[in-house]
């Protein structure tokens, strides 16, 4: 695949992304409000579903295993900001690689951008994610960590992060229209990878030569982040090696994301 042809691509995207930005608006809204309707409680669930998933967790892992001695914060914060961290990234990816899918009726539309759609769906977890955030700043706050400046932050790792699944979700929904088993695989793999991502344990429980291999995980270079943005008050530079890591990661996502929905584009409307 000609680079050239490559960087065109990605300039296209960005331009049309920025032309049909309120289309954009109105389908991530659309899309976040359809996960709720037809339920009694309806957008309620939106909190309730997190909440009760850090409450598990924490009961669990927090009172029931008495982990989190030497986390250096109350565990519940250390939990929490794991789990809402993490939490983005399983959504996004799990729901961008259905948005072809869902979304099969503007494919066969001409002047239809159809590579914007996962971004769609990304949007629309971070709606959730808002939310869920809003919830981990408050329990945050009650456990006597209080804002500051390094909090800010969060903005660029949500950035990251988004753009991570950006480039896994234009792999795996592509393919998903052709191979629909797709969607079991990554479900399965996001479960493997919760356990490797320092959600509930700490990094330093392990020797040096496992913890270069775990960070070999670039939900590591996020997830701690978060943590440090949040409860640590270290700035995001700080270890810009395993920043400059993640980044050249999430290009390669990026590069092999932009190939295959290039190659497989063409045949979309066949499938849908």
């Amino acid at each position: 695949m000609n680079p050239i042809r490559i960087a065109r691509e990605a300039v296209r995207f960005v331009r049309h992304v920025y032309e049909n930005k309120y289309l954009i608006y109105e389908l991530t809204k659309r899309d976040f409000q359809q996960k709720y309707t037809g339920n009694v409680l309806g957008l309620t669930w939106a909190v309730i579903d997190p909440l009760a998933t850090m409450l598990i967790f924490w009961l669990v892992f927090g009172i029931g295993l008495r982990a989190g001695s030497d986390m250096g914060v109350p565990f519940v914060t250390y939990l929490i900001i794991g789990i809402a961290s993490y939490g983005f990234f399983q959504g996004g990816v799990s729901q961008a690689t259905n948005s072809l899918q869902t979304y099969s009726f503007l494919i066969k539309k001409v002047d239809f951008r159809v590579s914007i759609l996962p971004l769609v769906k990304i949007f629309s977890e971070l709606f959730m994610h808002f939310i869920v955030m809003v919830m981990a700043v408050v329990i945050i706050i009650g456990n006597g960590i209080y804002p500051n400046l390094y909090w800010l932050q969060v903005i660029y790792y949500i950035f990251a992060v988004s753009v991570l699944i950006l480039g896994i979700s234009w792999v795996t929904s592509s393919v998903n229209l052709f191979f629909p088993d797709i969607s079991n695989i990554i479900q399965i793999v996001l479960r493997f990878f919760f356990f490797l991502t320092p959600i509930f344990w700490n990094v330093k429980m392990f020797p040096e030569g496992v913890i270069k291999i775990l960070k070999l995980n670039p939900l590591f270079y996020i997830v701690e982040g978060y943590r440090n943005s949040l409860l640590f008050g270290r700035p995001f530079w700080e270890n810009w090696q395993y920043g400059l890591y993640f980044w050249c990661v999430t290009a390669f996502f990026l590069f092999i994301g932009v190939i295959v929905f290039m190659r497989l584009r063409p045949h979309f409307a066949d499938v849908v």
